[in-house]
This record gives C-alpha cells, structure tokens and sequence, in this order.
C-alpha cells in the first residue's frame, strides 16, 4: 500500500504574528503538509524556493520589496509547478485577483478563518494528488525504463493530456532527465520534439472541433484543446496552417 504523499509549503508574509498564526493553523488541520520555511517579503521566498524547492507557497499580496503579485509572476515564469495561494485584504482583492494570469489556484480574505483554509487546501491536494498519481504511473510502470519506452510514455501523457497546461520541465524532472535531453529521445524516436508533437495533436483536435462545431466561438474550441488565451490560440493556429481557425472554418 502506497504512503500518502507529503507536500512541502512555505508561507510568506510580512507581519510576523499573522504568519505564525497561519502556519499553526495550517499545522491544526493535520493535513499531509510539511512546513519548508517562512518568508517576509517576495525577495526572501524566492530565495527560499531556489534552495528548498516547495510544493506550495502561501503568500501575502501586500508586502515591502517585492510583493505577492510579483512573487506570483515569478514563479510562474521560473517554477510552474508550484501551486500558488494568495491571501488578501478586502480592498486588495480586486489587486489579487489579477494574478489569476499567473496560474494562481486559490484567494483566501484575511483574516483567513480555518474553515476556507481548510477547504481550498483540501481541494488543492485532491488536485496534486491527482497529479502525482497521474505521473508516478508512468515514471514507476518500470524501474529501469530504456529510451523508447520513456517515449512511449511521454507520447501517451500527452495523447491523455494535451487539453491541459504542460509543463515539459516537470515532466523531464519526473523522469530524471532534464528538458533537452528528453527532448532529444522523443525526436529520436518520433521524429519531432515534444513541443511540436503536443502542439500537432492540439491542431488537430481544433481542427476537427472547427468543421464539426460551426456555432462553437473560436476562443472556447481554443480553450477545449489547451489555449486558455483566445489570442495565442488564433496565432498559433495561423502558424501551424497558413490561415485563421475563421478562414479554416469557412473553406
């Protein structure tokens, strides 16, 4: 029988009393949550991330030097994996609520009563778990992989999950290796880099949605295989066809 796994997280937070009442808080509701470290500021947690390397970082949005939103930023950027809580102030949520762009999974209004705390963790752990379990499947299917079997199994990840954000970082990770050498035995193998196979599979299943969904809005079809920016997806679609999804649609 597998242990549940433990998740290591780091609070952030410029007033003393109210990080340390967090944290016991936190520790109350027995969770499978282990405590990595404590920060005042944005500066501090990311040195903290690069030497610790969390799995989840609670943060205040108000702080000196360098704030919850930017340390949101940043993480997204450099580590996103790491899941990401924000807590605010009632006049500060609206500021909150633009770090949604940087994949942020949860806003608790201070003061945060042990009852939000406990639910949004909770479903945040119901979500790695799933994660973990999706991943391990593949990583521990063997214990002495050789190439083409990692291929295959990169390939059916992202044949299972092309519709949701991929990270290839993690994964490499996950696997032990880094990106570029990932990405080497998958072309190796397929022919082409993970990048352009997910992005193949993406066209494709757009495609299909464009011909067989003449009434769907373009942005939702983009939506449905993994572009959550209407946008991007329209520039990625004319990059990879030559045409618009509207002028594909139309032909």
């Amino acid at each position: 029988m597998n242990s549940i796994p433990h998740y290591k997280y780091l609070v952030v937070e410029d007033e003393s009393l109210i990080r340390k009442n967090l944290i016991k808080k936190i520790t109350a509701l027995d969770l499978p949550l282990t405590l990595i470290g404590e920060a005042a500021n944005g500066m501090e947690a990311i040195v903290k991330v690069e030497k610790d390397c969390p799995d989840l970082v609670i943060t205040d949005i108000r702080m000196p030097q360098c704030d919850g939103l930017e340390l949101s930023r940043y993480l997204h950027k450099n580590h996103p994996g790491v899941k990401i809580i924000i807590l605010s102030g009632y006049d500060d949520f609206s500021y909150a609520q633009a770090a949604i762009k940087f994949a942020v999974r949860d806003y608790l209004l201070k003061p945060v009563t042990a009852q939000a705390l406990s639910e949004s963790l909770q479903k945040l752990l119901i979500t790695m778990g799933t994660e973990t379990e999706e991943l391990e499947t593949y990583r521990t299917r063997n214990s002495a992989l050789d190439q083409k079997s990692i291929c295959e199994l990169l390939e059916k990840y992202l044949q299972e999950n092309y519709q949701n954000d991929v990270s290839f970082q993690e994964l490499a990770e996950k696997f032990g290796f880094t990106p570029e050498y990932l990405g080497k035995i998958f072309k190796k193998y397929t022919g082409e880099t993970p990048s352009k196979y997910l992005t193949k599979l993406r066209m494709n299943e757009a495609k299909r949605l464009l011909l067989n969904n003449p009434d769907m809005e373009i942005q939702m079809i983009g939506e449905l295989v993994g572009y959550k920016d209407g946008f991007y997806f329209s520039r990625a679609f004319k990059s990879y066809t030559v045409i618009q999804p509207s002028e594909f649609r139309n032909r």
